[in-house]
C-alpha cells in the first residue's frame, strides 16, 4: 500500500516536471502571460500563467495509477453498486 502511493506520489512529480515546459510554450502560444504593467508588481519579465495545468495532468496520472492498481489488486471492489 505505502509503496503504490509513494510511486503515485512520484508519477505525479515526473508528470508535472515533464509537462511543465510544454506548457509554458501553450501559454507563450496563446498569449496567456502575466505582462508587469508597473513597479508594484514582483515580476520583473512576463510570466506563463497556465501552471496549474501541469498539476492537475500530475494530479491525475496519479489517481488513476492508484485507482488502477488498487482495482487490480482487489483492495477496492470497481464493480459493484453502493446503495
Amino acid at each position: 500500500m505505502w509503496g503504490d502511493i509513494a510511486i503515485a506520489f512520484l508519477l505525479a512529480f515526473i508528470t508535472a516536471f515533464v509537462i511543465t515546459p510544454y506548457t509554458i510554450k501553450i501559454a507563450k502560444k496563446v498569449g496567456a502571460i502575466d505582462l508587469p504593467k508597473d513597479e508594484r508588481r514582483i515580476n520583473r519579465k512576463p510570466m506563463p500563467r497556465l501552471g496549474g495545468l501541469a498539476v492537475i495532468a500530475g494530479f491525475l496520472v496519479s489517481i488513476i495509477y492508484l485507482i488502477a492498481i488498487l482495482g487490480i489488486e482487489g483492495s477496492i471492489d470497481l464493480r459493484s453498486r453502493a446503495i
